[in-house]
């Protein structure tokens, strides 16, 4: 589906998909704001890269003239860019998992504002070596520990291409923790762990998802999803927005969209939602949403 590369703030993602009859499907999801999902408190985020030697043709710099594109860098720069707008402090902290010989080590990259993240060099691991390995453990760890240790709310979302060989170490550790949130104990965390290419045991992936089915916990610490290859830039941050914004999610009290002649094309009384889908009459090629305080117009020139 097409997309727009830049879409005007505060919209995250706008994508576009030709019909038959010349009119256009609109598929339109809001940033995701703190204030909704945490309210008053301290929210946080980090982002962990594989770096196991599996990957590492993905970092670029891999062939003789170090010309390969690097992938990874462009995926983790638009991750890190939206994860800052579900922070309080507009940062996110970002690391490498699954280095050294064993791929039992993390390597902290740092914590990142968004024009430090539209900027970053995402080229892997500098003191540890490429892992053999994919030890997940010790990232989630430093995400729990160190990252949600004094959030009220923190997600992390964790990017892997190969299976991770401590499931059953990452599951108990997970298991104390989803049932010390939900007892009261722990804030509240989300960990999203995505999937890239045809190495990925997607039954481990639904595992994590489901682990805490017929526990007794109730809590959803994990979500998951899929992707081809690290080339397919748009699925992948298509996983992170249907974790952090969905139809459920309002960010207005009222709103409608109209199309480029002033036309109606929706309108919820009832709230905005975060994400929504509208079909965009033929011949027309932009879109106005309006909110009681506010209006944003996108155009959707170059998807079309």
């Amino acid at each position: 589906m097409p997309k727009i590369s830049k879409p005007n703030r505060p919209l995250a993602d706008v994508n576009v998909l030709a019909n038959k009859d010349g009119s256009h499907d609109v598929v339109v999801c809001f940033m995701p704001d703190p204030d909704v999902l945490v309210g008053e408190g301290n929210s946080k985020a980090f982002l962990a890269l594989d770096a196991s030697a599996s990957l590492k043709a993905m970092y670029g710099g891999a062939t003789v003239f170090d010309t390969a594109p690097n992938y990874v860098q462009g995926v983790a720069r638009k991750l890190g860019s939206i994860l800052t707008s579900v922070t309080k402090s507009g940062k996110v902290s970002a690391l490498y998992w699954a280095v050294s010989p064993d791929g039992s080590k993390t390597e902290i990259i740092g914590e990142l504002n968004e024009e430090g993240w539209n900027r970053a060099t995402i080229s892997g691991p500098k003191r540890e070596k490429w892992g053999r390995g994919t030890k997940l453990l010790p990232a989630i760890q430093y995400g729990v520990d160190q990252i949600a240790r004094d959030a009220d709310w923190t997600m992390g979302v964790i990017v892997t291409d190969g299976i991770i060989e401590d499931e059953q170490d990452c599951m108990q550790y997970c298991l104390s923790v989803g049932k010390a949130i939900a007892d009261g104990k722990r804030k509240p965390i989300k960990l999203v762990l995505i999937g890239i290419g045809q190495d990925v045991d997607e039954d481990q992936l639904e595992r994590f998802d489901d682990m805490f089915e017929g526990t007794g916990i109730d809590y959803d610490l994990w979500s998951h999803g899929m992707v081809a290859s690290m080339q397919d830039e748009s699925d992948i941050l298509a996983v992170l927005y249907g974790e952090l914004m969905d139809e459920d999610v309002v960010v207005a009290s009222s709103g409608s969209v109209e199309d480029g002649s002033g036309r109606v094309l929706a309108a919820w009384t009832d709230g905005l939602p975060g994400k929504f889908r509208v079909v965009l009459p033929k011949g027309q090629s932009a879109i106005l949403i309006r909110t009681p305080t506010a209006s944003v117009e996108q155009d959707l020139s170059e998807a079309i």
